[in-house]
C-alpha cells in the first residue's frame, strides 16, 4: 500500500521572512550568496532593497577591558558613575556608556573590588596599589 502525502504549499509571507532571515545571516557574513537570495525575493515580488538589513555592532571593550579602565579612573580618586562613565566612554554612545559602566561596577562591588559612599565610588583597600 502506497502512502499518499498532501502538499500544503507555504504562504508566500511565509517564504519572503524565511528568505530576509537568510539574507540577513548571509549578509552579516559577507558572503556573495547574497546576490541569490536576493533574485529569489525579487522572482516573488519584494524589493530586498527595501527590508532592513541589521548592521553588525562592534564589541567596543574586549574581555576584562572595561574593568580595568574603571580601575584606572578610579586610581586617581574618588569619581561618580557618570565621571567613570565619561573617562572610560571611548567611542560608545553616552547612554550606552553610562549603563556599561553601572552594570560593571556592581559586579566589581560584589567582588569586593570597589565600594560605594553616597554617590561616589572608591577603590576598595585591597586595590589601592601601594606608593
Amino acid at each position: 500500500m502506497t502512502r499518499r502525502y498532501y502538499f500544503r504549499p507555504f504562504k508566500p509571507e511565509t517564504i519572503v521572512a524565511t528568505l530576509h532571515h537568510l539574507r540577513c545571516i548571509i549578509g552579516r557574513a559577507d558572503d556573495p550568496g547574497i546576490e541569490h537570495v536576493d533574485a529569489l525575493l525579487r522572482y516573488l515580488g519584494t524589493d530586498p532593497d527595501t527590508l532592513p538589513m541589521p548592521q553588525k555592532r562592534p564589541k567596543h571593550f574586549a574581555r576584562n577591558e572595561l574593568r580595568r579602565a574603571i580601575l584606572d579612573a578610579l586610581r586617581s580618586g574618588p569619581m561618580t558613575g557618570a565621571q567613570i562613565a565619561e573617562a572610560v566612554r571611548g567611542d560608545l554612545d553616552p547612554a550606552a556608556a553610562y549603563k556599561r559602566t553601572y552594570q560593571a561596577l556592581h559586579k566589581m562591588k560584589v567582588n569586593g573590588m570597589v565600594r560605594r559612599e553616597g554617590r561616589v565610588w572608591l577603590l576598595s583597600v585591597r586595590n589601592v596599589e601601594p606608593y
